[in-house]
């Protein structure tokens, strides 16, 4: 397809996370297996355009939310690779002479004309469906989309499915490494959605949440126990480590535990917060360039990303 943007190429060598399109991503160079075939199973982009669609035929609206392109630098496999032998043809960074393995999207959804979603409550500004894409497979969650502040929340660990590692789906292999594997949880997420059973659900969950306050020594309980979950995750000690994705890493508990103390603790502050401000704060250390104050945050693994937003709200409920 034609690139519609008015950028034409990428540079990843001044920033390893870089906002992008779904035109620009579908303009780039797709990764196939010995066979032809799309070495993941599906190409990014028909991932995201098939969820949207089935979204669409739904009777529901679909908007691009967050999209990012992330540069790890593994040796063999990087998040980006730039082909020599396609910039000879499209010029030097073109866009289609990049390789991108690893993309986290998110598709927010809403009401169509023809179709009207049960009223959101508690807060809920807009279900979405979140994507990783990486080269160790792929991870799909569902979750309110909080606008003001693009926090994606997934509040109950059965709304994440994977094809590799935490909420891997009991499949066969071969079935996991094909391009369907994720449709019908997928479509059943879409169906709940468009009857406002999952938004209930959220609703529910957020204000039992909202109603739980935090004092000074209940948040120094909170965030010792976040600690302990990374050390026990981290450690090298057999006896103690777990392997587990932790909900936040030692640089993210510092960062989050900073900004509710700056809000709530600190001078001007209430001297106390509920259990859903401590998740909002989770969940924005967790975005992925800056915070809803505009301060840059600790870059989190996208093949984490969605586990640890799963395990986030694990851990508070």
């Amino acid at each position: 397809m034609e690139i519609s943007e008015t950028r034409t190429t990428f540079d990843f060598s001044k920033e390893k996370v870089q906002t992008i399109t779904l035109a620009e991503l579908e303009a780039t160079y797709k990764e196939n297996d010995v066979y032809g075939r799309p070495l993941g199973g599906i190409y990014h982009s028909d991932l995201i355009n098939g969820i949207s669609n089935m979204a669409r035929n739904a009777g529901l609206e679909v908007e691009m939310g967050d999209m990012f392109a992330v540069n790890n630098l593994d040796g063999k496999r990087p998040g980006v690779a730039l082909l020599p032998e396609v910039e000879e043809k499209e010029g030097e960074r073109s866009i289609r002479a990049h390789l991108l393995r690893r993309v986290f999207a998110v598709i927010r959804l809403a009401a169509s004309k023809s179709h009207t979603l049960p009223k959101a409550a508690h807060g809920i500004s807009c279900p979405a469906i979140a994507i990783s894409y990486s080269q160790h497979g792929i991870q799909i969650g569902i979750g309110p989309n909080i606008h003001i502040c693009r926090n994606q929340t997934i509040l109950c660990a059965k709304q994440m499915i994977s094809n590799f590692g935490y909420r891997r789906l009991e499949m066969d292999k071969k079935d996991l490494a094909g391009p369907d594997w994720w449709r019908p949880t997928v479509e059943g997420w879409i169906d709940e959605v468009s009857k406002g059973v999952m938004q209930q659900q959220w609703a529910d969950i957020i204000q039992s949440l909202d109603e739980q306050l935090v004092y000074e020594s209940d948040m120094q309980q909170i965030f010792g126990g976040l600690m302990q979950l990374r050390i026990q995750a981290d450690t090298s000690e057999k006896s103690l480590r777990t392997g587990e994705v932790p909900p936040l890493t030692q640089s993210q508990i510092n960062h989050c535990m900073e900004r509710v103390l700056i809000k709530h603790f600190g001078k001007g502050g209430a001297g106390m917060c509920t259990k859903w401000d401590i998740l909002n704060a989770m969940t924005d250390t967790l975005k992925p360039l800056n915070d809803s104050a505009g301060i840059r945050v600790p870059i989190c693994d996208t093949s984490r990303l969605l586990p640890q937003l799963a395990k986030c709200a694990e851990f508070l409920i």
